[in-house]
């Protein structure tokens, strides 16, 4: 029985699928750096995060945490490219919607911070996802036309 190669998720015209995960992960990062109350960055132990890793790493100080996110963030693509269906699919997935999740949960902050619009907590993350689908939507588009 001649055993069948898996193919992995991405060949030369498909590398845009990793947009959208890239985007979330990169708005996390973002959206947990300007997030951080303006006393964090006198004293780095006064810092806002609910992930015990991030705590961690912003207690350090925050080109730390961006530099060992960012080899993170490499790691990442590096696995999803590397490894077989459906494992790289699931994998995408658990990474691109917990970071989804965690950056929108900084989008009521930062509209009220930066913009000064008082959004709903729940409406803000509603828009987020929004334009996260949409971006998605365009990039998983793309690639469809490219396979036809």
């Amino acid at each position: 029985m001649k055993k069948r190669k898996q193919k992995n998720i991405l060949n030369k015209n498909q590398w845009i699928i990793l947009i959208p995960l890239i985007l979330v992960m990169i708005l996390d990062l973002t959206f947990t750096i300007i997030g951080q109350p303006e006393y964090y960055w006198n004293n780095h132990s006064y810092f806002d995060e609910a992930n015990p890793i991030g705590k961690i790493l912003l207690s350090t100080g925050p080109l730390y945490f961006i530099a060992v996110f960012i080899i993170y963030l490499i790691g990442v693509l590096f696995i999803i490219i590397k490894i077989h269906r459906p494992w790289n699919i699931m994998v995408y997935l658990g990474f691109f919607i917990s970071h989804a999740w965690a950056g929108a949960s900084w989008t009521s902050e930062i509209l009220s911070r930066y913009f000064l619009m008082n959004i709903n907590e729940f409406y803000s993350g509603i828009i987020y996802f929004i334009i996260i689908a949409i971006i998605s939507g365009f990039c998983f588009n793309t690639i469809n036309k490219t396979n036809t």
